[in-house]
């Protein structure tokens, strides 16, 4: 009588225990519904800002065999995700069967374990703060180029090697200058007379005034005549001559012709021609430091826009796990989810948090480092201003390499950098420098045969003026010519240059054939990488989009319990390291595709930057340099 009473009143207490769970079960799912997780997947570079935003608003029931899948999951990795009624109904805390070893290691109690007080995120969120605002520089690639062929030390330092390199040409040329000297002396003399003009003479001293005046000109010719044209004037007055003046005057030209040994203009030139050359050299070593320094200009302007992007990509990652915390902490409160599941989705943030933190520190390097290459200053000091870049990857401008035609481009390519790498060029110029050195040994090592000749006319009288007559008349005239050879025993000195000459000429003939091979190299590396690299882009760009929707069926799952954060957490990693990857792939396009044109010797052409030779600076004029006040 009393069973069937007691069995009713226990079933109305267990419908009065149920319903407010159900009730409560059924508001849960509803705000959990209505919660929208977004998910801001990484575009190409330079597409808009505006995030790309996924809804999750329609709540699903979940089917029984997921629901048994889950039960089958969590018991295989060993957890009791089950909620127990006062874990439930007082401070709503998971517990997880860890076993006995966890508490006998710490000290403190599974709830302790997963508290949420333990971990403290306020550090990561001080460091993400702004810093004080500095000035902004918006510069595209093309004005960081222009910034840095004004500025960059590099750049400006070997600018004045070519003009260094020309005054090298000018002293070498200064072999054919003539030489204009001069001398004036004077003299007295004063000298006791023999005892014969004492007897004789009646003299009992001498005396003598005596004063020369002269003037060469001395000078070389290219064909290696050597000239000197010189003028004598004296004047004497003695006790013999009663120190009545005398003068005579004698004007001349010597000539030294070589047969052998120094002859030609081709000879005589040698050195000429060898300065010539090496401005020649640093001409084209100019142009290398000019192009490299472009490539490293250019290369470091995309490295920027890729930390930018990956700086991007990882504050994303920061914002999705911040809303992930959110919602965890939402269902935590009205009790679908326990504090094991808000842990998780803090740590994930603080994990975002330092990355976000050391994407800025890569973006601030990559910022100086360009900003080193423009030489920016402030006040003269390093500049503290932010570049902020305009231009992004264009990864459909392949117009100078076909990818898809390979073999073709690259043989192009290597023709082109043949062509065009200054390397080659300076390859070719020390072949000639050395041509041109072993000649002047060859020459050297001939006997020295010259032919002299002079020949002078002279005055002499008391008029100074008749003596300069008389001097042009050739009253007196003075002529006279011969041979001097000279043959070294041995010749061991001039050989073993000569030989020096032919060797290092041979060298720089094996080095021109190995920059040939090492400029072929460089341009199949470089096209090797712009054909790797165009493909990891597609690659990584579908990789990316696969992340993004297992990022949205993981959500999903989450929303209908048969997933953790814990596993959201980590779909969510995987499609930041997708987006990562994708920046980088995106970046590694660009600096192949620069890499390719420096091998090629095209990247200022392409760039639409026309190198010119530095112009000659003004040097000292003659008058200038022998001015003794202007020292």
């Amino acid at each position: 009588m009393f069973r069937p009473i007691t069995l009713s009143m226990g079933l109305i207490c267990a419908l009065l225990t149920v319903l407010p769970v159900i009730a409560e079960s059924s508001d849960s799912e509803h705000l959990i519904a209505n919660e929208t997780l977004e998910i801001t997947p990484l575009g190409q570079p330079g597409a808009p800002e505006a995030a790309q935003v996924v809804h999750i608003d329609d709540a699903t029931a979940v089917p029984a065999e997921l629901e048994a899948e889950t039960v089958q999951d969590q018991a295989e990795i060993g957890l009791d995700l089950s909620l127990d009624e006062e874990s439930y109904s007082t401070d709503r805390r998971l517990s997880l069967q860890f076993g006995e070893n966890a508490t006998q290691r710490t000290g403190r109690s599974i709830q302790e374990e997963i508290s949420i007080d333990l971990m403290d995120i306020r550090p990561f969120r001080e460091a993400l703060e702004p810093g004080e605002s500095t000035p902004k520089l918006r510069l595209g690639l093309e004005a960081c180029i222009q910034i840095a062929l004004q500025q960059n030390p590099e750049i400006i330092i070997a600018t004045f090697d070519p003009l260094s390199a020309e005054s090298d040409i000018d002293s070498a040329r200064g072999i054919f200058d003539p030489v204009f000297s001069t001398a004036f002396t004077h003299s007295y003399a004063d000298i006791s007379a023999s005892q014969t003009n004492v007897a004789f003479g009646g003299i009992s001293s001498i005396e003598n005034y005596q004063s020369n005046l002269r003037a060469s000109l001395d000078g070389m010719l290219s064909y290696g005549t050597q000239y000197t044209l010189n003028f004598d004037s004296n004047m004497e007055s003695t006790t013999y001559g009663q120190f009545i003046n005398e003068y005579d005057a004698t004007m001349g030209l010597s000539l030294t012709q070589p047969l052998l040994r120094g002859f030609g203009k081709n000879f005589n030139t040698v050195s000429i021609r060898s300065a010539e050359k090496a401005r020649d050299v640093s001409e084209a070593q100019l142009r290398m430091t000019v192009l490299s320094t472009v490539s490293e200009v250019t290369k470091a302007y995309w490295e920027l826009v890729g930390a930018i992007e990956n700086l991007r990509v990882r504050e994303e990652s920061l914002a999705n796990a911040q809303r992930l915390l959110e919602i965890n902490e939402i269902r935590r409160d009205i009790g679908s989810a326990a504090d094991i599941e808000v842990l998780q989705a803090k740590a994930g943030v603080a994990a975002r948090q330092g990355d976000v933190v050391q994407a800025r520190a890569l973006v601030a390097d990559t910022e100086d480092f360009l900003k080193q290459l423009m030489d920016l200053r402030d006040d003269g000091l390093f500049s503290n201003a932010r570049v902020t870049p305009l231009d992004r990857p264009n990864l459909n401008d392949n117009y100078y390499f076909d990818v898809d035609n390979f073999e073709f481009s690259l043989q192009t390519s290597i023709e082109r950098a043949l062509e065009r790498r200054p390397e080659m060029h300076i390859a070719a110029l020390d072949i000639e420098m050395a041509e041109l050195e072993e000649f002047r040994r060859r020459r050297e090592m001939l006997p020295q045969v010259d032919i002299t000749a002079s020949y002078s006319q002279a005055g002499r009288d008391r008029s100074r003026t008749t003596t300069i007559e008389k001097m042009t008349e050739a009253d007196d005239h003075i002529y006279s010519y011969g041979v001097i050879a000279s043959v070294p025993i041995g010749n061991r000195a001039a050989r073993g240059a000569h030989e020096r000459a032919r060797i290092q000429r041979r060298q720089s003939e094996l080095r021109e054939r190995q920059t040939e091979q090492q400029m072929a190299m460089n341009v199949r590396m470089a096209a090797r990488s712009v054909l790797t690299n165009s493909v990891l882009v597609e690659s990584n760009e579908r990789a990316r989009q696969l992340q993004e929707a297992n990022v949205i069926a993981e959500q999903r799952r989450l929303q209908l319990g048969t997933t953790t954060s814990y596993q959201v957490l980590q779909i969510m990693e995987d499609l930041t390291l997708a987006q990562t990857q994708e920046v980088q792939a995106q970046i590694a396009y660009e600096n192949a595709l620069v890499d390719l044109q420096l091998a090629e010797g095209t990247l200022l052409e392409n760039l639409g930057i026309a190198f010119e030779n530095p112009s000659d600076i003004e040097s000292t004029g003659y008058f200038e340099s022998i001015n003794p006040f202007n020292q």
